[in-house]
């Protein structure tokens, strides 16, 4: 003989099955919001990189051989 189901147990298999896309529509907000927060973060290396490469190469002097005395004639 089968127990029947307790009544929490079925009052929850019928809201599941009245709002069977709660869950999922939850799930896609939150990939959403996720996705939004990875390209912002994105976005922000992005313009650091540009910030630092740009400082750089102000920043770097160009340093030329030393040249030799030039000889000057005296005849």
């Amino acid at each position: 003989m089968t127990h029947p189901e307790p009544l929490h147990l079925m009052v929850l298999t019928a809201l599941s099955r009245l709002f069977p896309e709660g869950g999922q529509r939850t799930a896609r907000r939150n990939a959403w919001a996720a996705m939004s927060n990875n390209a912002s973060h994105a976005r922000d290396r992005r313009e650091a990189d540009a910030a630092i490469s740009a400082a750089l190469s102000r920043a770097t002097v160009r340093v030329s051989a030393p040249t030799a005395p030039r000889r000057v004639s005296t005849v």
